[in-house]
C-alpha cells in the first residue's frame, strides 16, 4: 500500500506538467506583419500593395496577382493579412505581391 500515494503524486505531477506545456504552447506570440524592408521580404521583392511593384525590376508581375491568390497564402482569401509559406512567423497583406507568386489552382 505504500506505492499508491507515490503513484498518485507521480500522476498528479504528470498531469500538471502536461497542462503547463499545453498552456505554454498556446501563449506563443502571434505573428507580426512583415515589413517590406526585412531581409527576407526585400529578397523576394515583397510589396504590401501589388500596384507598387516595379514592373521593370519584376517583368513577370501582372496587375491581378495578389498574395491571397498565391499558393503560399495560408489564410482565407477574405482575410486582410495572413501567414505565408515563404515568410515564417510573419503576416503578409492580401493585396501584396512577391517574386515567388504562383497562382492557386482553382
Amino acid at each position: 500500500m505504500m506505492h499508491i500515494p507515490h503513484r498518485r503524486v507521480f500522476m498528479l505531477k504528470v498531469v500538471a506538467s502536461s497542462a503547463a506545456l499545453a498552456t505554454a504552447g498556446s501563449l506563443q506570440a502571434a505573428p507580426k506583419k512583415v515589413e517590406e524592408s526585412e531581409p527576407k521580404a526585400a529578397s523576394l521583392g515583397y510589396k504590401h500593395d501589388t500596384a507598387a511593384v516595379d514592373a521593370k525590376k519584376f517583368p513577370k508581375h501582372a496587375a491581378g496577382q495578389k498574395c491571397n491568390g498565391c499558393m503560399a497564402w495560408l489564410g482565407k482569401p477574405s482575410e486582410a493579412w495572413a501567414e505565408c509559406d515563404l515568410m515564417v512567423d510573419r503576416l503578409v497583406n492580401a493585396n501584396g505581391w512577391c517574386s515567388s507568386f504562383v497562382k492557386t489552382k482553382g
